[in-house]
């Protein structure tokens, strides 16, 4: 062959080696984006496909001065001086190192598909994570996501709660979408102004993907900048700039059109019903909008868990439906306001509960998809009318509208525990806790759920969690106390108990379960005396009456029971999942009582 023949060869072999070296990369980097490989997956494929590089440069040169052409298959085997053919350039053909480069490739193929399946991350991706434990950004579906606090770009305080306000509804949004998880808005609120980087918030939330933004108010005009990140690589995913006239209409347009770009660039299901919903405008009026805003940032916020908080942020809702009496969304708040504040005093309870009613069942006239309507009134007929199939259909269509509320599976959970339907509460908590896992609420009513269940060790676990978290949260105290208790660890069990008490000696509960702790303990004067100036009324006397059937009192336990019946009967339905009523739900005369009640 001449020179000019050789060169050819070998420039036809690395043109062609290049040419599908661009096309494996192209394939890999489509695998790595959307079949959740690792970052070092690319790497890998490339650095294979440079060690190939001069293998099958050299093997095209040595194939060139063999002698043998393309077009001459008769060359294939040359005499060497010893008579022999030249089997090793025989071998060493361009084709058959681009042969050998492919195998390599398939080989890579094998190795990366048993990692997807057989690998550290495998498990993570074939079943969801229902411990609530937060996981790492490489093992987590790609299509979970966290959607960070958005900056705000001003002092002013009214743009704080506009920025809180399209934060809350973006998640609202992405919550709707079912394939999509999506972290609750209290696990991500502690990540306002962090320094933490992407990859850690991701490993402990336990999401695969950021969202992230801020918002900046300008007279009459709006901008938004979010950027959505892979926390693995912290790569950019997709990025958008929204700068628009600042109008309810383009509030919600942004929102919606967030939502949807979002789920397609993480290749979730978006159905045409889905859609709708999230197009839907629940007000014209930007007014209307500031007012509920404001009103959820009290509510939700650490206000809420006051009175004071709670009608002010009633006051809002109300504000809001004055400024538009079709906005569905501030009925709904108007009836959580109702419910909550019932219980209180504030209203007597019958007028309260009409209230709630009354909204819910406006919002759901005027928003028959809204989620937080069904969820509300799941909760009535439960508590107000003691429905439980019909509640239980209206929590169950919540969830079908927003499948990633953590506080819709809580509800749930709540109600199939008061059916005695303990395991599937446990499960329900357990998802709410993955969606919302620094949310200490859903850890204590994990904690509670599976004392029902009898699973003592891990729900002290959940309550320590809680103690670590805020170690004056008397509630988990409280929870630990009943655990240890159950457990036959008395001394503890009074310990915690009394800790509960001390950190909030005004709620009766922490009074009635030391009385309880120390009747568990075989101690009746500490017990009595742990009752004194606890008020002898709805729910405390079904705490009485525990307290004494501890102690072995029975007949002083019943007297407690029968003025319950008398006086409130919907309390009765609370002893059926109650490990700690089981002296006085195994007397006879417990199914009469609950005959008479009403809640068989």
């Amino acid at each position: 062959m001449t020179g000019s023949g050789h060169k050819n060869t070998l420039w036809k072999a690395l043109g062609l080696y290049g040419a599908g070296s661009w096309v494996v990369l192209q394939v890999v980097d489509v695998l790595a984006q959307n079949a959740g490989l690792p970052p070092w997956v690319f790497s890998f494929a490339l650095v294979l496909l440079i060690i190939g590089l001069p293998v099958v440069g050299v093997t095209a040169y040595l194939h060139g001065f063999g002698g043998r052409t393309d077009t001459d298959p008769a060359s294939s085997v040359v005499p060497d001086s010893r008579g022999a053919g030249t089997g090793s350039r025989q071998f060493f053909t361009w084709r058959n190192a681009i042969t050998g480069g492919l195998a390599a490739m398939a080989l890579w193929g094998i190795l990366v598909t048993g990692w997807m399946f057989l690998g550290p991350g495998a498990a993570g991706r074939a079943t969801a994570d229902t411990t609530g434990a937060p996981g790492t950004a490489s093992s987590a579906d790609l299509r979970s996501v966290a959607v960070l606090p958005f900056a705000t770009r001003s002092a002013d305080e009214a743009d704080e709660y506009f920025s809180e306000g399209m934060h809350d509804d973006v998640l609202t949004q992405l919550s709707k979408i079912d394939s999509l998880t999506v972290i609750s808005r209290t696990s991500v609120m502690q990540y306002a102004g962090t320094t933490k980087s992407i990859p850690q918030i991701a490993n402990e939330l336990g999401v695969a993907t950021i969202l992230e933004g801020g918002i900046q108010r300008a007279g009459d005009r709006v901008r938004i900048n979010v950027q959505l990140i892979e926390a693995a690589t912290d790569k950019h995913l997709w990025a958008e700039t929204y700068d628009e006239e600042l109008t309810a209409a383009n509030v919600f347009a942004i929102q919606s059109d967030l939502a949807k770009k979002i789920a397609r660039a993480l290749k979730a299901t978006l159905t045409p019903e889905t859609e709708a919903r999230i197009d839907a405008k629940p007000t014209e009026s930007l007014e209307a909008y500031d007012l509920y805003s404001r009103g959820q940032y009290v509510y939700w916020g650490i206000r809420g868990n006051s009175t004071e908080g709670m009608l002010e942020a009633l006051d809002l809702y109300e504000e809001a439906l004055a400024a538009d009496s079709n906005y569905a969304a501030a009925w709904v708040g108007v009836a959580d306001v109702y419910q909550n504040l019932g219980p209180r005093g504030i209203y007597p309870l019958d007028e309260a509960m009409q209230k709630s009613w009354d909204a819910v069942e406006r919002a759901l006239a005027l928003d028959p998809d809204l989620a937080e309507a069904h969820s509300r009134r799941g909760l009535l007929l439960w508590i107000d009318k003691g429905l439980p199939a019909e509640a239980e259909q209206a929590l169950l269509r919540a969830l079908e509208l927003k499948p990633s509320s953590a506080v819709m599976h809580v509800r749930y959970g709540n109600l199939l525990n008061q059916l005695g339907r303990e395991d599937e509460a446990v499960e329900q908590t357990r998802r709410a806790v993955a969606l919302d896992p620094m949310d200490v609420r859903w850890r204590l009513a994990l904690a509670d759920r599976l004392f029902y269940v009898g699973g003592y060790e891990e729900s002290l676990a959940e309550a320590q969690r809680v103690i670590d978290m805020e170690p004056k949260a008397a509630v988990a105290h409280y929870n630990a106390g009943y655990a240890y208790a159950m457990m036959d660890r008395d001394a503890e069990a009074v310990e915690a108990f009394r800790t509960a008490h001390d950190l909030e000696p005004a709620e009766p509960e922490y009074a009635t379960a030391l009385a309880w702790g120390w009747a568990r303990a075989g101690q009746r004067d500490s017990a009595v005396a742990a009752l004194t100036g606890v008020p002898e009324e709805g729910t405390n006397l079904k705490e009485f009456a525990i307290v004494y059937g501890a102690l072995g009192d029975l007949d002083k336990a019943f007297e407690y029971v029968d003025r319950l019946v008398d006086e409130a009967p919907q309390v009765m339905r609370q002893f059926a999942p109650d490990p700690t009523a089981d002296p006085i739900k195994s007397d006879p005369r417990f199914q009469r009582a609950l005959a008479r009640a009403g809640a068989e």
